[in-house]
Formats: structure tokens, sequence, C-alpha cells
């Protein structure tokens, strides 16, 4: 669902990037109310595995893939201020290192991805897990607030791409949603699949330290970044599709990027290529969101 340079008009950029901008500065400003001394270690964790994830697309129906979001996931283990700002530093990364979404639209896509999919995730994770108590209710909360989040993110793609006169409203809102209804359906069903697996690993397992924390996250992020990113599908994704469907995917244009396409320049093997890219990606994402994290920790001395 990464916009890329074209589809949106200059003054929806320039409205859409103050609007997250501002967002991302009050959810700095509330990371810094929280003492959590993890909560970097967490974020890097925690961001480096939504990017290996994002580099696997899966096939959703002909001819279109699909792949994780992770604002949800984001919301859950890092609550929604430190969840939109990891979630921020994914798609910077993926913009600037990978071409992955356009520099003028980079303000919109956080907007659309960090801000409002980690909002809605965590506005309706949040009272789900009051009515239903223990993992019943976490599971159930997940797989809603997965849902909701890639609707929300969908949804508001939409009206931009309306707003900025590159479709009408009725006709783009319709194809968005109905594709990222499997998509949501598919990041449900993995949200949840992994927010068992850490519940089930909780039960069994003293906390990690700090340093364990970081270390599982990030093994776990390389691998998936080197073994899997290389086999994911090449199909178009949501956003993609819709375009190639209503015919306005030529007014996209490239940005400039160290690794274009996820694929470092040079090596003649696509698959390593791709994995050198993936896991170079991971480690970025991973030291920027601990930089972040700790920065947020920086209390200010008052004289």
């Amino acid at each position: 669902m990464h916009i890329p340079n074209g589809f949106l008009s200059d003054p929806v950029c320039a409205v859409s990037t103050a609007a997250s901008l501002a967002a991302l500065g009050v959810g700095f400003a509330r990371a810094r109310q929280s003492d959590d001394s993890r909560s970097a270690a967490l974020m890097a964790a925690t961001g480096a595995g939504i990017f290996a994830s994002q580099l696997v697309n899966f096939p959703i129906q002909a001819g279109t893939s699909g792949h994780v979001l992770g604002a949800a996931l984001a919301a859950i283990l890092l609550g929604p201020w430190r969840g939109m700002l990891t979630m921020a530093v994914v798609l910077a990364v993926q913009c600037v290192v990978f071409g992955d979404g356009g520099m003028s639209t980079l303000g919109a896509n956080i907007l659309n991805m960090a801000v409002a999919g980690t909002l809605v995730a965590s506005a309706l994770y949040t009272p789900i897990t009051r009515r239903v108590a223990g993992a019943r209710g976490q599971l159930l909360g997940a797989a809603v607030a997965a849902f909701g989040s890639v609707l929300a993110s969908a949804a508001l793609c939409s009206i931009e791409l309306a707003a900025s006169g590159t479709y009408p409203l009725a006709e783009v809102f319709s194809a968005m949603v109905g594709v990222h209804t499997v998509i949501g359906m598919s990041e449900a069903m993995i949200t949840v699949a992994i927010l068992a697996i850490a519940l089930a690993a909780g039960k069994n397992h003293r906390p990690l330290s700090t340093r364990g924390l970081m270390a599982r996250g990030l093994i776990a992020a390389v691998a998936v970044a080197g073994l899997l990113a290389p086999w994911a599908s090449s199909a178009p994704d949501g956003l993609d599709r819709v375009a190639e469907d209503l015919q306005f995917a030529t007014l996209a244009t490239s940005s400039w990027a160290l690794a274009p396409e996820y694929s470092v320049p040079g090596v003649g093997w696509p698959a390593l290529a791709v994995a050198l890219a993936g896991i170079a990606g991971v480690v970025f994402v991973f030291v920027s969101s601990y930089t972040v994290g700790r920065t947020a920790m920086v209390k200010v001395r008052k004289h």
C-alpha cells in the first residue's frame, strides 16, 4: 500500500505530510512519558520484525499479492505511540533506502499506515481485551485490530487519491477496500498466530533480558529477510493491482534509492541480492528504531 510519487497532488502531499508530522510529534511526546527501560529494545525488535515480514509478499488471488502491514502488531506490543514511531521508521527506511513509496508521498504513507494504522488498531484492541478476559480476548482483539487497521489505511489512501483527482472516490474506494479486505483477513490470521506464539512462549519461559530480547528479535528478522524474502510473490500488491485495473498506474514515477526494489546492485544471483538487501534493511530499521526509542527516553533537565 506504499503510494509512489505521481499518484497524489502536491496539496494532498503537503497536507498529509503536515498531519503525519503533527501526529508523530504527539506520539514522541507521549512516548517520553513512559519510563519503561525495555521500550527501546522492544521497538528495535518489533521494527526489525515488521520490516522483515513486509518483505514477504504472499498471493491472495490471481495476479495479486499482499503483505503484512504490521500496524496492529506494533500497537499491541508497543502501545499506539511507540508503535506509531516504529512504523514510521520502517516506512522511512523502505522509502529512502529501497525506493518503496515516493519521497513526495512519504507523509501520506506514514499517515495511512503508521498513524491511522496504529491508532485504529489500538482503538479496536483495547476495548475488546477489557471485555473479554485472558488470551481469548487478546487473540480476538488482535484479529479485529489487524483487520481494521488494514481497511482504515486502505480507506484513507482512497480518500487521498480521490482528493488528488487521480480517480473518483466511489470507484477507487470500492476497489481498494475490496482487495484489502482479503489482505486484512490474512493480516488478522498472521497477527493472531504471532501473538499466540508470543503468549505461549511467555508462559513457559522467564522474561527475556533486554539483550536477549534484542538478540532474538534481530535473529528472527534476519532469518525471515534472508530465507523467505527472496521467494516472495512478485505479483502486484493491493494498491498496484487497483492502479492497474483502474488504469492510473502510469502516473507513478520512480524514486532514487540505494537498493531499488529491495535488491543489492551488482549481485548476479537475484535471490542473494534480495536476501542481502533485506538483511541490510533489517539492521538499518533495528538500529534506527532503537535510536528513536532511546531518544524518547532522554529526560530534559529543567533549570
